[in-house]
């Protein structure tokens, strides 16, 4: 078999949206004569454990070096906090803290607080590649220190193909705005940018806008592929019957995806129909903002209908949709939302249930989903949300669900697969 370095911050039993595309890369190029070798850090800055998800890969080799990161040392001085940076979520409280941390973590980490197991790691890779006779290497960002791994190692060997995998983008990310960034810093970040994607010889990424983008940058050699569904993990999967109509979104939700006009049609509708109020129920699931929590709760239809239940592990993830009247598909509220796919997406094609999409306007995904999969709202559009959900509360409206086999894990591994053997 052919072998293949996968370098990836996050790796089961950590759990997460990062974790998923390269999980599921990884079970399935073991069947298409590729090896994949993972390289993760030994002791990374998490909290969330999913350790049914190591299951998937009994037999993947994976390689873990130790890492340090400044969160340890903030810890140390503020007091231990709910590890959500590693999520993406950013606290947007106006304390003098609050800014000053946002603002170090900006402009003195750079890429990303992972940029200290850069050398060593490299150091170590440099090694292994020697001793094992690598050709290929992947890295995979956010967080996007990783990629200089992999251009760390590519200056060392010419002969190395290296692919840098973008689920994100990385100067052109929105949430970059949250840490106060500095021109310097901020140069300092395209300039990075630049280097991997002018010495990497592809760059892949999962959506068309993006992908734009980094052609724009400077790549030469960019690739789509997007995320997608595992059909394994839906083998047993069957809609639940019940009596109530639930709203339902699972996983990270922060300030850039707070549908605001959405809670306020649910109230409205909640007024004036009965049937609809006593049904309805809105669940949601792992890391949520508070200030998402509180725009509920300040409706007065609506706080005695949220369900939080916490953090749940994939399968339970999977089970959850089951029980579930209308998927919430929510993306960034931005420019950089527009090229964003979530993987939920393809796993709600995979549910055939109704999916409730909202984010910018001429994103990739309005122009996929296209009232075929489900409807799309801007976040300011506060026409015909009501009549939408309502005419899917009524069963007035049916998508044509078609789970096309193009999207699942085990077809964009073949995609990716083609790309390594012509690399």
């Amino acid at each position: 078999m052919k072998k293949v370095l996968i370098i990836s911050y996050y790796w089961p039993p950590n759990s997460g949206s990062g974790v998923q595309r390269w999980l599921k890369f990884s079970k399935y190029l073991k069947k298409n004569n590729w090896d994949p070798i993972i390289v993760t850090p030994e002791n990374p800055y998490s909290e969330l454990f999913d350790e049914k998800l190591s299951e998937e890969i009994e037999n993947i080799n994976v390689l873990k070096f130790p890492i340090w990161e400044p969160y340890s040392l903030k810890d140390k001085i503020f007091g231990k906090s709910k590890k959500s940076q590693n999520s993406g979520l950013v606290s947007k409280d106006k304390s003098l803290k609050d800014f000053c941390l946002n603002w170090i973590r900006g402009n003195f980490f750079v890429p990303d607080p992972k940029k200290y197991w850069v050398k060593p790691t490299t150091d170590h890779l440099i090694k292994y590649i020697e001793e094992n006779k690598i050709n290929h290497i992947i890295s995979t960002g956010p967080p996007h220190s990783m990629h200089l791994i992999g251009l760390g190692v590519k200056k060392r060997f010419n002969h190395i193909k290296w692919i840098a995998d973008f689920r994100d983008p990385w100067s052109k990310l929105d949430l970059l705005d949250d840490f106060y960034l500095t021109k310097r810093t901020r140069f300092k970040h395209i300039q990075l940018e630049k280097q991997v994607l002018e010495n990497s010889d592809l760059v892949l990424t999962v959506s068309e806008k993006w992908a734009t983008d980094f052609k724009n940058l400077g790549s030469s050699n960019v690739k789509i592929i997007k995320n997608g569904y595992d059909k394994q993990d839906f083998i047993d999967f069957t809609i639940s019957k019940s009596e109530k109509f639930v709203i339902g979104h699972y996983g990270i939700l922060n300030h850039l995806r707070n549908p605001i006009e959405l809670w306020k049609s649910l109230n409205e509708l909640c007024k004036s129909e009965t049937e609809f109020n006593n049904r309805l129920e809105i669940h949601l699931s792992g890391n949520i903002d508070p200030k998402v929590i509180d725009s509920i709760n300040s409706y007065e239809h609506l706080k005695d209908k949220l369900h939080l239940l916490g953090f749940l592990n994939h399968k339970d993830v999977i089970k959850a949709y089951s029980k579930t009247s209308l998927l919430l598909l929510l993306l960034f509220n931005s420019e950089s939302g527009k090229g964003n796919y979530p993987g939920k997406l393809f796993e709600y094609l995979a549910t055939k249930l109704p999916i409730l999409a909202f984010g910018p306007e001429n994103s990739d995904v309005q122009n996929f989903l296209k009232n075929t999969y489900g409807s799309y709202f801007s976040y300011d559009d506060s026409k015909n949300i009501k009549d939408e959900i309502l005419s899917i509360f009524n069963k007035k409206i049916k998508y044509n669900h078609i789970v096309d086999d193009r999207f699942t894990r085990e077809k964009l591994t073949l995609d990716l697969v083609d790309i390594l053997d012509k690399l």
